[in-house]
């Protein structure tokens, strides 16, 4: 029988996925269609259920624990790998002349 909050555990280990791929709060937020804040509380929560900081604040990105980067590993078969930009995307401008 699943457990009454199980639609909340995968919602949390979506989140952290997103993390691991962004490395950014406010990243992982605009990805996620979620505020910052909603974001750092997820955060927290997986922090307190794995005992462990997961994601450590390096300079403007975060960091992963050993812990994060095992989750991680067994994670990708159920969140696939790092989403990739789409072209439009892409950080590379036109100039246009007149």
């Amino acid at each position: 029988m699943p457990r009454p909050n199980a639609a909340a555990d995968v919602e949390l280990l979506r989140v952290f996925s997103t993390l691991m791929d962004e490395r950014s709060l406010a990243r992982a937020a605009t990805r996620l269609g979620r505020s910052r804040d909603a974001v750092d509380t997820a955060l927290r929560h997986l922090r307190r259920i794995f005992g462990d900081p997961l994601l450590l604040k390096d300079g403007a990105r975060m960091a992963p624990t050993e812990r994060a980067l095992a989750l991680e590993a067994s994670l990708r078969p159920t969140f696939g790998p790092p989403a990739q930009e789409p072209p439009s995307a892409s950080r590379r401008r036109a100039r246009w002349r007149a």
